[in-house]
């Protein structure tokens, strides 16, 4: 029997009056993912957040973290997932090792060794008031908040946004460290996609609410195939390939996403145009988001 999923998402939908911000949103999080969210400004990925911790109540559907109802059980969710929200609201007159310590005292499995181990590692001074540190340092007053409990699911929404480049990358990768060393699941959202290529293990893009796909994100780069096709007369009217996801046309040249999962889809591609110089082209996560963000309904 296999190990049920750390996070379970079914059917989650929420309406803010006449906006649909989550529509029947289904994914698994399997235990020790690196699980990006990605998607817009505005495509449902905190709301979805806020629904798993029971910070939003659920309209319908269900999710469960580490087996805990998050709307019935959140209170113990909650106490067992690290998080990490894009706002960090501390008091500034407060020093980094007061913030830690005050934080300590809603956690029983608080490890006080471990706490002192990332204040090191990731460079804070423990006599620092948060008012003298700049944005990068406070997240990681807030990373080592999330890690120092030692939960077993860290969700952590727009960690980097506002960061610099250098501060995003060292951030990203202490995340992706204490995950590894400690077998740990990441549950993060983002719309900086180059963040999420040098982190995920796996990917859910979502779009107005709704979830386009989710899969490993190898296999997607694998799937998702770029062509540009360049013909020797005038191009047909008709694309009728299967599986293409978009298409832009200029002149003679067609500049073609196909998703090769959809069977047939890379055969008939080459049957369907037949005489024309097809080339493949490279794909990054950037270049499959915009394209399944233009084929968006």
């Amino acid at each position: 029997m296999s190990e049920p999923p750390a996070i379970a998402v079914g059917g989650l939908r929420k309406r803010y009056g006449t906006t649909l911000a989550v529509d029947r949103v289904t994914l698994d999080v399997p235990h020790g993912a690196v699980f990006a969210l990605v998607g817009r400004n505005g495509a449902g990925k905190t709301t979805l957040i806020r629904m798993l911790l029971g910070l939003t109540p659920i309209a319908e559907g269900s999710a469960t973290v580490l087996g805990r109802d998050s709307a019935k059980d959140h209170v113990c969710v909650r106490r067992e997932v690290g998080y990490v929200p894009e706002n960090h609201h501390y008091y500034g007159w407060m020093t980094v090792a007061e913030v830690l310590r005050f934080v300590s005292a809603f956690y029983p499995s608080w490890d006080v060794a471990l706490c002192r181990d990332l204040v090191a590692r990731l460079g804070l001074e423990p006599d620092s008031r948060l008012r003298t540190l700049s944005r990068g340092m406070v997240a990681k007053v807030a990373l080592v908040q999330t890690l120092a409990h030692k939960p077993r699911v860290l969700i952590l929404d727009e960690p980097t946004s506002g960061l610099d480049a250098v501060v995003r990358r060292e951030f990203l990768e202490s995340i992706v460290e204490v995950a590894v060393e400690e077998g740990r699941t990441v549950l993060f959202s983002s719309h900086l996609l180059t963040d999420v290529e040098r982190v995920a293990d796996r990917v859910a893009v979502l779009s107005a609410g709704r979830l386009r796909l989710v899969e490993e994100l190898p296999r997607l780069k694998t799937r998702m195939r770029q062509f540009r096709v360049t013909f020797p007369h005038d191009p047909p009217d008709n694309c009728g390939i299967p599986g293409v996801v978009s298409l832009k046309r200029d002149g003679r040249q067609w500049l073609l996403v196909v998703d090769t999962a959809v069977p047939g889809a890379e055969a008939e591609l080459h049957a369907c145009l037949d005489g024309a110089v097809i080339e493949p082209l490279p794909m990054n996560l950037e270049d499959i988001f915009v394209a399944l963000e233009g084929a968006a309904p």
